[in-house]
């Protein structure tokens, strides 16, 4: 399809400098600011690196610390990057993630038995966790927009330990739910904040992998480590195997939680560890993404341009078909496995390889996205994948051990094209940090929606079959396909409008000054007329 990560990346290369006294796209000889409207920028709600220039300028040394930058200044500044920010996001959301997962491994640890749990009980908690996630999300969002960005996620993950330690105490359903939901309301920042941090440190070109590493699938891989390791624990009355796998995950939570509050910063202009010569090239490198860093007031016109938005719905629904698996083998994969006559022993370091599955199968298709310049495509061909492996899951029957395991491996590749779709493509494809903190925020509902979803589709009447789930899956992957579809062909459009919104802006801005490019104004990607939808 047309314009791709790469062709976008190129068109903006092309286009024309801008006034010699404001930002340029790529080009670190330029100076960021017009130096004659200081004083206005502030008082314009622009985004944040717009208002740090401005303050930089109005410093005796902004000669120095506003020089073109070399390209050993900057990759200086990007392992520096690497090395604090990535950390520190990472392992935030795999702890988010790995609190959700024990639950399956709890299960065969006699979490069912010693909570008394019946029925759908089991499925409840399982996916109780996102209706608290689904209330907090948007709240999460604004205070992600309003207030430091890493003390937000310090408060979270630290609460994620806080209700892990809580699940220890749990005696029947309804406590192990009611901590589930309110676990659930400390991970509605998820999304969003990844979203945020993801595109105020990095360029888009940078992203990629990034996002990837990021939204990792190795919470199973350190269920399974931890699982094997409680093994060689012998429970006692005080304490089960399962409450042990609670206890140390907790630990592990609440830990993190206090280094996120000493080493997140809230943005690039407010690292500690950054000196401000760093600073300003940390920010003004950005400005090729034409998405802005962030703005910490909320436009009401943005949320309505959201929410008006067709793209907004389409992750939206392309969320919740991506998602149903997710929730479903999140719960039920260990129980799953055990239908196939496997041990307890077995069944935790079988929780192991499905994480890397993911994680690798979500690497690959990034990397053909990258090289082939067709990330949507990508997408839709994992999805491909995908859908094969439900439909072998669905027919093989249960006693051919080999198949079956092969089937639920392939499906656990669901992770390839949430990443490539549902990440990659819906962060480079949002402009404004109010229609990012909305647009994020409704995507989330739909990721929440469909782990609803999926661990309902689990009938306790139907273990270990499950057909009525794989069917659910199946009928999802059919609808997901249609939907990128569709999405493709609204990107093709807009762009095609977009290069007439531009020749437009640049006819009517002609010899006119500017204060900073539009790339700082905290514009959206339909206001932005350099803006340009990757697909």
């Amino acid at each position: 399809m047309g314009n791709s990560i790469h062709e976008i990346e190129a068109d903006r290369e092309k286009g024309d400098m801008l006034d010699h006294n404001v930002v340029a796209h790529h080009n670190p000889d330029e100076p960021v600011i017009n130096t004659k409207h200081l004083d206005e920028i502030k008082d314009r709600n622009y985004d944040v690196g717009a208002e740090f220039f401005a303050e930089m300028a109005r410093r005796p040394d902004a000669h120095e610390l506003m020089a073109p930058w070399t390209e050993e200044e900057e990759k200086a500044i990007l392992r520096k990057l690497d090395f604090i920010v990535l950390p520190l996001v990472t392992i935030s959301l795999l702890l988010g993630g790995v609190d959700k997962v024990i639950l399956g491994t709890s299960a065969t640890f006699g979490l069912r038995t010693d909570l008394h749990l019946v029925g759908q009980q089991y499925s409840w908690s399982s996916s109780i966790i996102f209706y608290g996630a689904m209330l907090t999300v948007f709240p999460q969002s604004w205070l992600l927009q309003k207030f430091p960005t890493g003390k937000i996620f310090a408060v979270n993950v630290f609460f994620f330990g806080i209700m892990t330690f809580a699940t220890i105490g749990c005696k029947n359903a309804g406590q192990l739910q009611a901590v589930r939901f309110i676990l659930g309301m400390f991970e509605g920042m998820n999304t969003s904040g990844a979203g945020l941090v993801i595109g105020m440190w990095w360029r888009k070109p940078e992203q990629s992998f990034r996002t990837v590493l990021v939204f990792n699938t190795f919470s199973s891989v350190v269920n399974g480590l931890l699982s094997y390791a409680v093994q060689f624990y012998t429970p006692t009355k005080l304490l089960s195997r399962w409450q042990l796998l609670y206890l140390i995950v907790g630990c592990i939570s609440v830990t993190f939680g206090v280094l996120d509050w000493i080493f997140f910063p809230a943005n690039p202009t407010k690292a500690w560890w950054l000196t401000d010569r760093q600073k300003y090239i940390a920010v003004a490198r950005l400005a090729g993404n034409q998405t802005g860093m962030v703005n910490t007031h909320t436009k009401m016109h943005q949320v309505k341009e959201a929410l008006l938005d067709i793209r907004t719905w389409l992750y939206f629904l392309i969320s919740i078909t991506l998602n149903i698996p997710n929730g479903g083998l999140g719960g039920f994969y260990s129980i799953v496995v055990a239908g196939l006559h496997f041990n307890v022993k077995q069944l935790t370091l079988m929780n192991m390889p499905t994480g890397v599955i993911g994680w690798v199968a979500a690497m690959i298709w990034v990397a053909i996205a990258k090289y082939t310049r067709q990330p949507l495509l990508c997408a839709m061909g994992s999805v491909l994948a995908c859908l094969v492996g439900t439909i072998v899951l669905k027919v093989v029957p249960h006693s051919n051990i080999g198949g079956s395991l092969a089937g639920l491996y392939i499906v656990y590749m669901y992770w390839a094209p949430y990443m490539v779709f549902g990440q990659l493509i819906m962060y480079a494809n949002v402009g404004g940090t109010t229609k990012k903190v909305a647009v994020f925020g409704i995507s989330y509902l739909g990721y929440a929606v469909g782990n609803l979803v999926g661990p309902q589709s689990f009938r306790a009447n139907e273990d270990p079959t499950y057909p009525t789930a794989y069917t659910v899956m199946m009928v999802g992957y059919c609808a997901c396909l249609g939907l990128m579809t569709l999405y493709g062909v609204l990107c093709w459009r807009d762009n095609k409008k977009k290069v007439v919104q531009e020749q437009e802006w640049r006819a009517a801005t002609e010899g006119q000054e500017q204060d900073v490019g539009e790339e700082w104004k905290d514009l959206t990607d339909k206001e932005n007329p350099k803006f340009r939808y990757t697909y």
